[in-house]
């Protein structure tokens, strides 16, 4: 399969998650810290080309390039920090290095979050959640075959005089000697959604009839790669990712595409003119998950989040680095909170229980998680301590 090559204009790609840093007190001037950018890209554990002579890249048929770089001919290097997680999907990342500077390869680095399928961390006891540099190199490098090799070995010498050529030698001109490096693609000019603001989204109930009869109990994952239309909904689906190949996850991921729903306020942001589209990230959890509806990796809705609420608190509850409590709530329509209560209480005390609650009860979450999943219907365990708010 052919890779679509994408124009990246991007609007809305993931960030790393949040936080909402405490105001100074009146008079005090705050800090400005200014970092040098980095001259070299930290160590990588993983590596990624796209183009180049790896144009099928682990299954990856969708390649995203800033505008106007691959015609030009510009390649670039960027290495992404991003945490993993158990299954082995970036729920966040950050452009840590990018050469060169300003062509926007890192936005187009981080637009190719949700095809990072990578083998997680193995911990004593399993996976574990980590930070991993992921190296990715935007080759652009022109066209190769060895077309001139097979024809040379397709034809003999010409009788003398002869202008022309002979086949005596009885070689033949076989396609299937001809090998094409770096094959070059038609390119489109898009704007490229994040996926993190959706008005609609499969439910528990969706994901367990989707999961395909050939996947044999094993986990999936597959995105979809979708038009959107200014309605907010997504047709013209086709599969930029699956993993393992040939199970049934990349149908059916396209399957359930259409039952995402762009929320309204994105769409009334996004730029007139390139066609939109989005990237649908979806896991198929094994037979063994099946039942869990816990949400692990909630992706909080900018204003709802526990960062910026937990700043509000008053002063007196709660002491920075304390425990904290842990608040369970479940994940309503929206991906609003509701039925939250203390699960685990704090040591700061009954006024503190009672804030966290009140806090939790007012967070609302985007409707896909970052671990690529459903979360209405779910619950959700919130740890709530102040120093959340205060980067520590």
């Amino acid at each position: 399969m052919p890779i679509l090559l994408l124009a990246l204009l991007a609007a809305g790609a993931p960030e790393a998650p949040t936080g909402a840093a405490s105001k100074p007190p009146q008079g005090e001037v705050s800090p400005l810290v200014v970092t040098a950018r980095p001259k070299t890209a930290p160590p990588a554990d993983v590596r990624v080309v796209v183009g180049g002579g790896q144009d099928n890249i682990a299954s990856q048929d969708v390649a995203i390039w800033p505008a106007g770089m691959r015609q030009a001919g510009v390649g670039g290097q960027v290495t992404l920090t991003c945490q993993v997680d158990v299954h082995g999907l970036a729920e966040w990342c950050r452009v840590a290095y990018e050469t060169p500077p300003g062509k926007g390869f890192g936005a187009a680095a981080l637009a190719l979050r949700p095809t990072l399928k990578l083998t997680p961390r193995q911990g004593p006891d399993g996976p574990v959640d980590a930070l991993i540099n992921i190296a990715i190199n935007f080759n652009a490098s022109d066209s190769e075959s060895n077309l001139q090799s097979v024809l040379a070995a397709s034809r003999d010498v010409p009788p003398e005089g002869s202008d022309k050529q002979s086949n005596v030698g009885g070689h033949e001109l076989n396609a299937r000697d001809l090998i094409v490096y770096n094959n070059p693609v038609s390119m489109r000019r898009v704007t490229l959604l994040g996926s993190s603001a959706w008005a609609q989204a499969p439910s528990f109930e969706d994901m367990a009839t989707a999961y395909p009869a050939q996947g044999g109990g094993g986990e999936g994952y597959a995105v979809a790669h979708c038009k959107v239309a200014r309605a907010g909904t997504l047709d013209r689906c086709v599969v930029a990712k699956e993993v393992p190949i040939g199970h049934g996850f990349g149908r059916q991921a396209v399957a359930l595409a259409p039952r995402f729903r762009v929320s309204p306020q994105v769409m009334a942001g996004a730029p007139a003119g390139a066609p939109i589209e989005v990237d649908v990230p979806i896991r198929f959890p094994p037979s063994n998950e099946a039942a869990d509806r816990t949400v692990r990796a909630p992706v909080w809705l900018a204003g709802f989040d526990p960062r910026t609420l937990i700043g509000e608190l008053p002063a007196t509850l709660g002491r920075p680095r304390s425990p904290g409590a842990v608040v369970r709530c479940a994940v309503a329509a929206g991906g609003a909170l509701a039925d939250c209560a203390i699960e685990l209480t704090s040591p700061d005390g009954l006024d503190f229980d009672d804030a966290a609650v009140k806090l939790a009860s007012r967070l609302r979450m985007s409707l896909w998680s970052a671990e690529a999943g459903p979360v209405q219907g779910g619950v959700v365990h919130i740890p709530v301590r102040r120093d959340l708010a205060e980067g520590r």
